[in-house]
């Protein structure tokens, strides 16, 4: 790695929602509060909430492209 190019980083805290605060790493200096809880949002637990659309997006794929013998 080249020497002189990368950013230096910084211990921050970042508050939550909840009060709680957590230390982490930034290039930027100061400290962070989050909007929502990293707890039970689906970007960090992985949930997807269109469960309701499962299954019609293949259908309409196949639907779409069936002359090509999908």
């Amino acid at each position: 790695m080249k020497k002189g190019i990368h950013p230096e980083y910084h211990k921050i805290e970042v508050a939550l929602p909840n009060g709680e605060t957590v230390e982490m790493f930034s290039s930027v200096k100061k400290n962070i509060a989050l909007t929502m809880y990293p707890g039970n949002h689906p970007a960090w637990t992985g949930q997807r909430s269109n469960a309701g659309e499962r299954g019609r997006r293949t259908e309409s794929f196949k639907k779409k492209y069936a002359g090509f013998g999908f």
